[in-house]
């Protein structure tokens, strides 16, 4: 359900565990977790999934957006057990383009171990933002995390931060977005505390019924990997929702992985009630 070029990442850095563990929630706007331009009320979220590797489950999820805020609480099981994960994030417009918020999130796995993360969020000009706050591993590990966004000229600029107090070690990813003609490139470069690097260039291109995704990932002994990924949305008749993802990695000495996975789920939303005439206005109007 996350795309998969962090997983390749992951394989080199130890900063990978914390980029899998750390929510797209942890920065309000992002996917799942902001409020964007979603109306308020309540969407749930109840299917099944299954992987080529990594076996089958079922998850359900619960995202409610109200004026300000949107609160969050989701819950998947498969072979080793069930976790759950909830976030919740604020949200206040403070003037045209800028805006403040709060970030809180939790995650208990199906080893009961636990991870959680909470910060600040700024925005201070459209496309552009701010977010500070701690990230704690099921370790017990702090990390501190900064992430900055900006955008110029079409393209999205997202230098992270990720300072380990615990042992001291601090990695950074650095990564670029732009945008043309039904098309994304996002070129990443993650530096672990050793001072190694990986890079990721990935290209997602939009389809009838979804997106391809082709790409390479060069390690830090400048040896590179391609990757590729097709993705499929179909709406079937029983009203449910599949996703299909099937794609391969190939690593530098030729050999080939085939990589797959599915979702079915069926989606709804509940509208919160219309506001009558003497509510308080919301601030995000």
């Amino acid at each position: 359900m996350k795309p998969n070029h962090p997983l390749h990442l992951a394989s080199y850095l130890c900063v990978g565990s914390l980029l899998l563990t750390l929510p797209l929630q942890a920065f309000p706007g992002a996917r799942g977790g902001g409020r964007g331009n979603q109306p308020n009320g309540t969407t749930t979220r109840t299917g099944s999934y299954q992987s080529l590797y990594h076996g089958r489950g079922t998850f359900n999820s619960s995202v409610t957006r109200a004026p300000g805020s949107a609160t969050g609480t989701s819950t998947w099981t498969n072979q080793k057990g069930t976790g759950t994960h909830s976030f919740d994030n604020t949200y206040t417009k403070t003037g045209t383009g800028t805006a403040t918020g709060t970030h809180e999130a939790s995650t208990t796995y199906a080893n009961g171990k636990t991870s959680s993360s909470q910060g600040t969020w700024a925005k201070t000009a459209p496309g552009d933002s701010t977010y500070t706050g701690t990230h704690t591993g099921t370790n017990g590990d702090v990390t501190d995390v900064s992430r900055d966004t900006t955008t110029s000229n079409g393209v999205k600029t997202v230098d992270s931060t990720f300072d380990n107090t615990t042992t001291g070690k601090t990695s950074t990813v650095d990564k670029t977005i732009s945008t043309s003609d039904g098309s994304k490139q996002v070129d990443t470069t993650a530096a672990g505390p050793n001072g190694k690097t990986v890079t990721s260039d990935q290209t997602f291109t939009k389809t009838s019924d979804g997106y391809d995704k082709t790409g390479t990932v060069t390690g830090p002994n400048g040896k590179t990997s391609t990757d590729t990924n097709d993705v499929t949305f179909t709406k079937n008749g029983n009203g449910t929702i599949t996703r299909t993802a099937s794609g391969s990695v190939t690593s530098p000495s030729g050999v080939t992985k085939q990589t797959g996975n599915s979702e079915t789920w069926t989606k709804t939303f509940t509208p919160t009630p219309t506001a009558t005439s003497s509510a308080t206005p919301s601030t995000l109007d």
